[in-house]
């Protein structure tokens, strides 16, 4: 797909595919599929696991957003999301943070509860101390400034769909970057299905879940606590769920 065109579908409805990519399994369209928000916010193809980005600038991506430097940084950047990701820290913040507003007459001295106990509590169960009080800093934060009204409600009990999602982004990048084989990348992305299918009851539930890990993420690694983007990925997984085209309307889930 050329400049042009690229340009021209950021202006219209329809969701990107990419000309003579090699067909897709069943188990392939559907892990690819998992990465499908990005692709519809991001104008990426729907059918093939790239971002269409050259060597180097698939590294330069890796190296500033992921933290991968090489080869031998793989493993590590798909065990985090596989094995850990950013629902641990959700599961462990999220109902402390409800805690304190279902009663805001002790919010202070609640709060100053949570911050005491939770970095042993995150150390138990292998999270970082504080990531997991900056986590519950932000998203207290983001609920202070009315992030969360943007969002599902109640909000879901997990937030693997970010975590499922972004496997299905960091391959795009890593295969771009020469650094996985297309069986590699996928057989990551099918470990990432078998993790979200028991975590919701269809792409609607998926699709709301993963913006909220992405209002989450942001609330803890951002200065300010609420994501401007949200909206953007509100519309994709809207498109998602109605348009032509959609992987989602294809695939049952």
């Amino acid at each position: 797909m050329g400049l042009f065109d690229k340009i021209k579908s950021m202006f219209t409805a329809e969701f990107i595919v990419l000309e003579g990519a090699p067909a897709l399994s069943p188990d392939e369209d559907r892990a690819l599929a998992l990465g499908a928000v990005y692709a519809a916010e991001g104008h990426l193809p729907v059918n093939a696991p790239t971002m269409e980005a050259d060597p180097a600038t698939a590294q330069k991506l890796l190296s500033g957003a992921w933290d991968v430097h090489g080869p031998d940084d793989v493993d590590r950047a798909y065990a985090f999301l596989l094995h850990q990701g950013h629902r641990g820290y959700y599961a462990l913040v999220a109902p402390r943070v409800d805690e304190v507003f279902a009663d805001r007459r002790g919010a202070r001295g609640l709060q100053q509860e949570h911050l005491a106990r939770i970095g042993g509590e995150a150390a138990e169960r292998g999270l970082d101390p504080e990531r997991a009080r900056a986590w519950y800093t932000g998203w207290t934060g983001a609920a202070v400034a009315g992030g969360h009204s943007e969002l599902i409600d109640p909000l879901p009990a997990s937030i693997v769909a970010w975590d499922a999602a972004r496997v299905v982004h960091l391959s795009r990048l890593l295969l771009d970057a020469g650094l996985v084989t297309r069986d590699r990348a996928f057989e990551a992305m099918g470990e990432a299905v078998g993790l979200s299918r028991p975590a919701y009851r269809g792409w609607e539930e998926y699709g709301r879940a993963f913006v909220v890990g992405r209002a989450f993420w942001t609330a803890g690694t951002s200065r300010n606590p609420v994501d401007g983007d949200i909206g953007s990925f509100d519309r994709a997984v809207d498109r998602l769920l109605k348009d032509d085209g959609s992987p989602w309307l294809r695939l049952a889930w």
